[in-house]
């Protein structure tokens, strides 16, 4: 049993003028539907049924044919008649809302002649995937202007949208055949100007949704992506493997965020009238939720109980399981991105793990993925890399650890899991959703047996607060610090409890304490 012991003392903390690089919602579960489906009928229902399945999430995503024209910024009233009604209950459900955009003004748009006759646009038609228009000229400050009016009149009708997921119209550009318009001048303008906008006019809380690297090119700035998404692949094995392509470069290349459709944004003409097998789909689900951005959506059937019953519940388990780990995944974001230093997932480049496409998540967290159905008695041979305490524990049974550096044989031949090895002793900061679904609730998580004397952890809060965890085995405690208070609109009342992981047991410290300056606990019966 843990005697707990809480000591309040006056702050000697530093008061940050700037908010943090990002949002903590980055790490949410978003959902979507297909472009075909964006309406408000449709989209309600959506998030009907992800609530009455108990699937948690945070982000509703409106893909492209949402507006009167793409980029007019006025919601189409056939398709979407109470719009602001609906907006209003997703954000009364603390909801974060995304909306589709490109740079395109297609010509059969409303905005088009204005556009065209102010000299908004460049002076070449191009035919993309939503048929022709002409690309906005970032570099005209008018035009600019022109852009943000809409934008500001979209937030003034509806209310606040939290990001706009920006997709390629960028490489067009090259189609003007330019030379002083670069496809890198013309992105960085595009992208840098989506997310700037919202920042300004809604706060730190926006982001952007873009992508990172995408058929093996950089589109988007690396300080802006921390919920990126790396294109759209096929329903496939193969399409997942070209998925995680892509986000180990995007990882290599120091974007800190992102994730993939869970699925494949296509369908596999192979798999039937849902566009994917339901084992594709579960193997997908595992990898999006073991990445910093889990999203679904796209092409085909992406919702778990149009699949069976077993589908929900494996989705469901790989959704929790996502947001209990969201405490570490934003924490060690936000160190990368004020660091400039990092990512959140990192190949696995020993020699051993070539063609693997396993990864790190984070420092502490190891991933393999599978890239078959189960099957009866199946295993699957991998190698287990350096690890800091030079041993790995098994996620799904804390009673089994393996050392580094070591070939194993591991069942492969359940649907609801894929390999998933956290590093012997890491302090892991989760957060507790058995106990508490508004998100306010750590658990300071000890994984497997006491080895290191001491170790500190960074915890970074929604609401900007830098917090530094301390673990001290010699004087059996765990502190809690507050180092640093960024800017923020919100301030919010935090509990936490300290817990051991270790030998299929769950110890943890009985009662909650709120987050305080110098708060600790004594750990009198640890492993």
């Amino acid at each position: 049993m843990f005697e707990k012991i809480l000591i309040l003392l006056c702050l000697s903390t530093a008061i940050l003028a700037d908010p943090l690089p990002y949002a903590e919602w980055a790490h949410y579960h978003m959902v979507w539907l297909h472009n075909s489906h964006s309406n408000q009928i449709d989209i309600e229902t959506m998030v009907r049924n992800y609530t009455n399945n108990n699937i948690t999430f945070g982000i509703v995503n409106i893909d492209s044919r949402w507006a009167t024209n793409f980029n007019t910024f006025v919601f189409n009233s056939t398709t979407f008649p109470n719009v602001r009604e609906m907006l209003n209950n997703f954000r009364s459900r603390n909801l974060k809302i995304v909306l589709w955009m490109t740079s395109f003004v297609n010509i059969d748009s409303p905005n088009y002649e204005f556009a065209q006759q102010h000299g908004y646009l460049f002076n070449k038609t191009i035919k993309w995937w939503h048929g022709e228009g002409r690309l906005l000229d970032y570099f005209n400050p008018n035009a600019v202007n022109w852009w943000h009016s809409q934008i500001e009149r979209l937030l003034d009708t509806v209310g606040p949208i939290h990001a706009f997921k920006a997709d390629g119209s960028d490489p067009y550009i090259l189609e003007l055949l330019d030379i002083h318009i670069t496809w890198e001048r013309y992105r960085n303008a595009y992208y840098n100007d989506t997310f700037q906008i919202l920042r300004r006019l809604i706060g730190p809380d926006a982001l952007i949704m873009s992508r990172p690297v995408d058929n093996n090119l950089e589109f988007s700035p690396k300080d802006i992506v921390f919920m990126g998404w790396v294109g759209d692949e096929d329903g496939t094995y193969d399409g997942l493997k070209t998925a995680l392509r892509y986000m180990l470069e995007s990882g290599r290349r120091g974007y800190v965020g992102f994730g993939s459709d869970i699925g494949g944004y296509r369908t596999d003409s192979k798999a039937g009238k849902l566009g994917r097998t339901k084992e594709l789909f579960l193997r997908w689900t595992a990898i999006g939720a073991l990445s910093s951005f889990m999203e679904n959506g796209g092409g085909g059937e992406h919702l778990p109980w149009n699949f069976d019953s077993q589908t929900t519940d494996i989705y469901r388990s790989w959704v929790n399981l996502h947001y209990k780990f969201v405490p570490y995944l934003y924490s060690q974001g936000t160190s990368f991105a004020l660091g400039k230093n990092g990512s959140l997932v990192r190949e696995c480049t020993e020699f051993e793990c070539i063609a693997s496409y396993s990864y790190y998540l984070g420092s502490n967290l190891f991933v393999v993925p599978l890239f078959k159905d189960p099957e009866p008695g199946q295993t699957h041979h991998l190698w287990l890399p350096k690890s800091s305490t030079e041993q790995w524990i098994d996620y799904f049974n804390t009673s089994v650890t393996y050392k580094q550096h070591h070939l194993i044989n591991h069942d492969t031949s359940s649907l609801d899991r894929i390999p998933l090895f956290i590093e012997q002793n890491s302090l892991i900061p989760m957060y507790d959703i058995e106990s508490d679904s508004s998100l306010h609730t750590y658990r300071f998580v000890l994984w497997g047996e006491m080895i290191l004397d001491s170790q500190e952890r960074i915890l970074f809060t929604r609401d900007g607060q830098q917090w530094l965890l301390k673990f001290d085995r010699t004087n059996k405690q765990l502190n809690v610090i507050l180092m640093n208070q960024y800017d923020s609109n919100e301030r919010e009342q935090w509990f936490w409890k300290f817990c051991q992981y270790v030998n299929e047991q769950e110890i943890c410290s009985q009662d909650l304490l709120e987050l305080s300056h110098q708060s600790f606990v004594r750990l009198e019966n640890l492993v």
